[in-house]
């Protein structure tokens, strides 16, 4: 009888020996991959802190006038922020004060007189440059 209980006792002791190995295995890899998911996550944030992010937008006004407003969502200055308007017939450009620098959360206002022929839409092209690259495009269409 009492080498039951001492087989009993043993294959206890085996069966949780082998239970915490496995939790401890477990708890590892899970550590693990937090651990390069917070690595990523703080590498994306430095990143960010160094990219300024270029958009537009269009505020109508009276008569065929419209103002494009460009404005910098980036958490640090655009450099030289430079907005290309395509060569199409049917608007002219009236104050464009590029190039310039846009900090953050900041904009400029860009004048623009429509004529009836005007498109309904048209391409913007932007380039700057921010502290991670120095040479920046984006491309937006805007419904004018």
């Amino acid at each position: 009888m009492e080498i039951v209980g001492l087989i009993i006792s043993i294959i206890a002791i085996l069966l949780s020996l082998f239970t915490y190995f496995k939790h401890d295995r477990t708890i590892k890899e899970q550590s693990k991959l937090l651990n390069e998911y917070n690595i990523e996550k703080i590498t994306k944030e430095r990143i960010d802190l160094k990219k300024a992010i270029i958009e537009a937008n269009v505020i109508s006004g009276e008569k065929g006038k419209r103002i494009i407003k460009v404005y910098n969502k980036g958490k640090t200055l655009a450099k030289n922020v430079n907005v290309i308007f395509p060569d199409v017939e049917g608007f002219d450009v009236f104050i464009n004060p590029c190039p310039i620098d846009i900090r953050p959360q900041n904009g400029i206002e860009i004048k623009i007189l429509l004529y009836m022929s005007g498109p309904e839409k048209i391409d913007l092209r932007f380039e700057w440059a921010d502290d991670y690259n120095e040479k920046n495009i984006g491309f937006q269409t805007v419904q004018i």
